[in-house]
């Protein structure tokens, strides 16, 4: 990958990684509900869980698998349904403390949904289409191209973690967490609508 290349692969990562989906709508509700000091184990889990998906794209595993309509049709059934859990779940607003863990989601929960989701699948199979580099070495090409695509994401996770509990911060009155929330739950239903056009 010369200079170039790599600008231009790390705009398209950080372009793609910064605007709405299913991981910054879940991001922003996440800082939004517990703040950015519990956040640890959701970024943890996106970070791994998309680092996978690129790693299966760039071996080219990830085309054959997106080639097939039945896993095509059953992602899309799984992805929407998980999705419009957390939409339920999260735009729920919370009163108890931001420690409880009633409703916090776990490191293998966010690495799970990384493979259901479908922005993630995009991004991986066109920035592998694009930008992967040729190395020499596959193994090394691979993990070059998903290390920093993934690096190229963690500022926009930060960011919409970070917006999610300054607007907690904001918002005091129960009337406005409620139409944050419900504001919320539109969005992902969006998302999950987005998946079927």
């Amino acid at each position: 990958m010369n200079g170039y290349d790599l600008a231009g692969y790390l705009l398209f990562a950080f372009v793609t990684s910064i605007t709405p989906g299913p991981n910054n709508y879940l991001l922003f509700a996440y800082g939004k509900t517990f703040g950015f000091k519990n956040s640890g184990r959701l970024m943890t889990g996106i970070f791994l869980g998309f680092f996978t998906i690129l790693c299966l794209a760039g071996y080219g595993i990830g085309g054959l698998v997106s080639g097939n309509q039945t896993f095509g049709l059953i992602l899309k059934i799984v992805s929407s349904a998980w999705l419009l859990y957390l939409a339920v779940i999260l735009s729920r607003p919370i009163v108890e403390s931001r420690n409880s863990d009633s409703h916090k989601i776990g490191f293998m929960q966010a690495f799970g949904l990384q493979f259901v989701n479908p922005k993630a699948w995009i991004m991986a199979l066109g920035g592998a289409a694009a930008y992967m580099p040729q190395l020499g070495n596959i193994h090394l090409s691979v993990f070059a191209f998903a290390i920093t695509f993934g690096i190229a994401g963690v500022p926009c996770m930060l960011g919409w973690i970070a917006f999610g509990d300054v607007l907690s911060g904001l918002l005091k009155s129960e009337s406005a967490n409620r139409i944050v929330g419900l504001t919320l739950f539109v969005l992902m239903l969006v998302s999950i609508v987005m998946i079927w056009l």
